[in-house]
């Protein structure tokens, strides 16, 4: 019984931990991009959160990617904490590669940019 019980816990922490909560904020025809408003953390002037592009087309054999970015919302820079690159649409299929670890440079966040219009979505008001 112990063993179905864990079986089951596992498969539901799996399942919830895959359904993230997308949320289309663009399309510029080659690809879509979204945001996943439950991963936003806010704490002081940053916020991090998690974006996924899904391809119109293969680059590199990659369909889709999601991305774990932070945003110095007052400096108005960004930089990239992770990333997993996928050979099918909206995640699926295999993973292609990943990284875990964080850029080392922040990037200024370009006005008109989708990184621009992810950081003012998920600032607070006073950045």
């Amino acid at each position: 019984m112990k063993k179905i019980s864990l079986v089951i816990l596992c498969w539901i922490g799996l399942f919830s931990i895959a359904r993230a909560e997308w949320v289309l904020y663009g399309d510029n025809g080659k690809a879509a991009f979204y945001f996943d408003p439950t991963t936003v953390l806010v704490q002081n002037n940053r916020v991090s959160v998690w974006e996924m592009l899904d391809y119109s087309f293969p680059l590199n054999r990659v369909l889709s990617n999601k991305s774990h970015k932070e945003f110095d919302c007052v400096k108005r820079t960004f930089i990239y904490l992770a990333g997993e690159f996928f050979d099918q649409n909206m995640l699926q299929g295999e993973l292609i590669s990943k990284s875990q670890e964080p850029e080392e440079d922040w990037r200024s966040v370009t006005e008109g940019t989708r990184n621009h219009e992810l950081m003012t979505m998920v600032c607070p008001k006073w950045s």
